[in-house]
């Protein structure tokens, strides 16, 4: 694997690309402001959850990737960082091999997946028909049209957000989409269609945008 493979590999398997819905986690950093926690934060470690947020990661990865959630809640009660557990998941789903064994082998992540006989091109599809599927489920939108609203250049915040107000309102998405200018919000884009955001922003979707989407709703 030449040098620009592995950096485009080594990327795929960060967790800034790695693209969950993320309620466990999301919850128990919002949770907990404590300053001990942004000491933990600040030294790369994560904050401690209680047993009913572990359970329900554990919970969420394994129905994701199909592996054992008694051993993804075993390696969150052993602090492994969350985002080596989403990759050891994914690894694993795509090898045919255990959670276990696979975080187990963890070194290099790059080093491992060549271990695995995964191929760029495998991690690349599988980690954009992830991404897809998330972003199609937070929007309430097929994925087809997730697909071409994001090869129109929009971003996920904004096709959550059309996403949103098209399903209230029954309206075409893209009809919704091309109202949001440089020179207007959401907000105003939402009552030009009679639809309430705070909804959006009081719900599940709106309160787990991915770490890029991390945008006012008035953007």
């Amino acid at each position: 694997m030449n040098s620009l493979k592995k950096k485009i590999l080594a990327g795929l398997l960060s967790g800034a690309i790695i693209f969950t819905g993320g309620l466990a986690i999301n919850s128990v950093q919002a949770a907990d402001n404590s300053k001990s926690t942004k000491v933990e934060r600040q030294r790369g470690e994560r904050p401690q959850m209680t047993d009913e947020q572990r359970a329900q990661f554990a919970k969420e990865i394994s129905e994701r990737y199909g592996v054992s959630q008694a051993e993804v809640d075993a390696a969150l009660k052993n602090r492994v960082p969350f985002d080596d557990i989403r990759i050891a998941a994914k690894l694993a789903k795509l090898s045919g091999r255990s959670f276990s064994e696979v975080l187990a082998m963890k070194v290099d992540w790059r080093q491992v997946a060549e271990k695995l006989g995964l191929t760029h091109q495998q991690i690349e599809e599988y980690t954009k028909n992830e991404r897809l599927e998330d972003l199609a489920n937070r929007s309430k939108l097929d994925k087809k049209t997730v697909e071409s609203l994001l090869n129109d250049n929009y971003s996920p915040h904004d096709i959550t957000i059309a996403g949103f107000i098209a399903n209230e309102s029954g309206k075409n998405v893209k009809n919704v989409i091309a109202k949001k200018k440089i020179n207007n919000s959401w907000e105003d884009v939402a009552k030009e269609f009679k639809v309430d955001l705070s909804k959006l922003k009081n719900s599940e979707r709106g309160r787990h945008f991915d770490k890029d989407d991390e945008e006012d709703f008035d953007d």
